[in-house]
């Protein structure tokens, strides 16, 4: 049977709430559909493409030294926003690495998971926005722009990217939009190349159908580190399957809408991708279970550039190859190209229920271009002399071979 749940590892769906920038809006919405469809269910191919896209970049994310937690919704939002100004080869890699068969399909079921989401309960919301600087408002191609409001229900605004309030600006609106769990996505000064910034943010919450008792809670030891953790403990009757090689057990919220789904391999086990997705269709039976859970308390920061490089799409963040021709005029002359795909969650986890946040940044940049009768690049081992300019005293000298040893 389908699950009407999203895979965020362990298994969550994220969003957030909403903010409108009247001020600099140049399209003046909320930043989410505002009027969506009434969903009850998703088809099989969104499910599929959800989970296909997630499982290859958990494949691609999961390490056995550091946390990998990241919400595939979040950044195939994010990466369907921009990739509606893709076109070519550029379009081609991403919808392939997205999992979507066409751009109008993409759109489709982008639309459609919203407005599940956002129809089937108050715990979801979600946000998406496309920041643009106002030097750059001229080349930015209108149906681009109409295509990320109608699909997305982006906010559009303009902002002087010069000024170190631009930053601050889209730094609020992303703590506004996450609830406040994620601060800073935008490092001021903008870099002068950046032209747009395309963001998703997403936040859930909401308490277990059965709290757990606190004075129950205690400090237990944890596989690999060396100091006790805190454990909520308690037995229940919940969705539960295990096998030789894996446990799994459904921890269900208020309402039994959602679920946090842990998948406990057996000691000395690596489940594969392919064993993962067929354990999220393997049916649960309630029974009644003796729960040690960790509690939570963690938030991630991942560069996606060079992982979406290997999983199929490298042409978009090549200045000289990437196609957004169908996002701004001029786009193959100006090299406008992903710069940088940047991904930031929270996940919270105790007795009385769990909570989590995602926010993905697409931030678009175009090349520097020299100009002059002559090309300089210093690009081999020179010759560097420092001196007074009117008396031509050598105040240094040297010669360099590697510039950042």
């Amino acid at each position: 049977m389908l699950k009407k749940w999203f895979m965020l590892f362990a298994v969550i769906s994220l969003t957030a709430c909403t903010v409108t920038q009247k001020d600099f809006a140049l399209v003046d919405s909320k930043g989410y559909l505002s009027n969506p469809e009434a969903i009850t269910e998703l088809s099989a191919d969104v499910i599929q493409a959800n989970h296909q896209f997630a499982l290859a970049m958990y494949q691609q994310l999961h390490s056995q030294e550091k946390n990998a937690f990241f919400s595939p919704l979040s950044i195939q939002l994010a990466l369907s926003m921009a990739a509606n100004g893709a076109a070519n080869a550029t379009l081609k890699e991403m919808l392939d690495v997205l999992r979507y068969p066409s751009v109008d399909q993409m759109n489709d079921f982008s639309r459609l998971t919203q407005s599940y989401l956002l129809s089937s309960s108050d715990r979801f919301t979600l946000n998406n926005s496309v920041w643009i600087k106002d030097e750059y408002r001229s080349k930015v191609k209108q149906p681009f722009l109409d295509d990320v409001t109608a699909h997305y229900g982006a906010m559009v605004a303009v902002l002087d990217f010069g000024q170190n309030s631009a930053s601050a600006t889209i730094n609020e609106w992303v703590k506004k939009n996450t609830n406040g769990k994620i601060s800073e996505v935008v490092k001021p000064p903008i870099d002068p190349l950046t032209v747009m910034f395309l963001i998703n943010t997403l936040t859930f919450g909401a308490k277990w159908a059965t709290p757990f008792d606190k004075q129950l809670t205690k400090n237990d030891v944890f596989q690999g580190l060396k100091d006790k953790i805190q454990y909520v403990v308690g037995s229940r009757t919940m969705p539960y399957f295990e096998d030789e090689r894996v446990q799994i057990g459904a921890f269900v919220t208020q309402g039994q809408a959602q679920e946090v789904l842990i998948l406990l391999p057996r000691n000395n086990v690596a489940l594969t991708p392919a064993e993962i997705n067929s354990y999220l269709n393997q049916t649960l039976l309630m029974s009644s279970v003796a729960v040690q859970l960790p509690k939570v308390m963690l938030d991630t920061e991942t560069e996606l550039k060079d992982t979406l490089g290997r999983m199929g799409m490298p042409t978009a963040f090549l200045d000289d190859m990437a196609d957004f021709s169908n996002m701004a005029e001029d786009a193959r002359q100006d090299g406008l190209h992903i710069f940088s795909v940047l991904h930031k969650t929270f996940w919270m986890l105790d007795e009385e229920g769990t909570e989590a946040a995602a926010v993905t940044k697409v931030e678009m940049q175009i090349k520097s271009v020299p100009t002059g009768d002559f090309t300089f690049v210093v690009n081999r081992p020179y010759t560097v002399v420092i001196r007074d300019s009117s008396t031509g005293l050598i105040l240094f000298m040297g010669h360099i071979v590697n510039p950042q040893p």
